[in-house]
């Protein structure tokens, strides 16, 4: 019989889970790890409004003002891991690598807390011990990620966005964006999450829970 168990840990386990995911791709997928210092100015098309728009830089895309199509964001012109260094820098390559891989083992971990709510092992295994050592290796390859994206700020195309200070670790007139911040944020969630786990398997095993499931419940909500 299938039983369908829906604790106040597993719940909060699975929003934060979500919520972490939800930080990770959008660091991924906006170009505001770095953003120059020098605005450009950008008129809107039907009013006499104008906005200041900053150049910026993220994993794989940028934002910057194109001749003859004003201001634009995109993805750089690349050709995946084997463009040449100079275009796109090797440790920008490796931080594109982690931060995916954290991003669809999390996302993995999402769907398998969802799997908890009706089987608590598979194989013989705990699934959420299984779960929680994911998300801690998920925490783990978004935190390398974080770490490899400074190491390219040396670069030649952060050189030409940032001015000739910038160096590995030093952005020089160039400040952190918010991107940078969504995978720090992504990346202490992940271990939040993982600890989580084993308050959620404990609260699934409770003998409040198990008493409901001998009635014959087949769906057991407790806070």
């Amino acid at each position: 019989m299938c039983y369908i168990i829906i604790t106040g840990f597993s719940l909060v386990w699975f929003i934060l889970s979500l919520i972490a995911d939800m930080f990770i791709v959008s660091a991924i997928v906006t170009p505001k790890w770095l953003i120059g210092p020098n605005a450009e100015l950008e008129a809107s098309g039907e009013s006499n409004l104008t906005a200041h728009r900053y150049p910026s830089v993220g994993i794989y895309s940028r934002c910057k003002k194109m001749e003859q199509m004003g201001f634009r964001c995109g993805r750089f012109d690349l050709d995946g891991f084997g463009t040449d260094s100079q275009v796109y820098p090797g440790e920008w390559k490796a931080t594109m690598f982690f931060i995916s891989l954290g991003y669809a083992i999390l996302t993995t971990t999402v769907f398998l807390t969802l799997l908890t709510c009706c089987r608590q092992s598979l194989f013989g295994k705990s699934i959420h011990n299984i779960t929680g050592c994911a998300q801690v290796v998920a925490g783990i390859s978004v935190m390398m990620a974080i770490f490899l994206h400074p190491m390219g700020w040396g670069a030649p195309r952060v050189l030409a966005l940032c001015g000739p200070g910038a160096e590995p670790f030093y952005p020089s007139m160039c400040s952190v964006g918010i991107s940078f911040y969504c995978a720090v944020i992504g990346s202490v969630l992940c271990f939040i999450c993982a600890g989580i786990s084993l308050k959620a398997e404990s609260s699934n095993m409770r003998t409040k829970v198990r008493r409901r499931v001998e009635e014959g419940d087949r769906l057991v909500c407790i806070p």
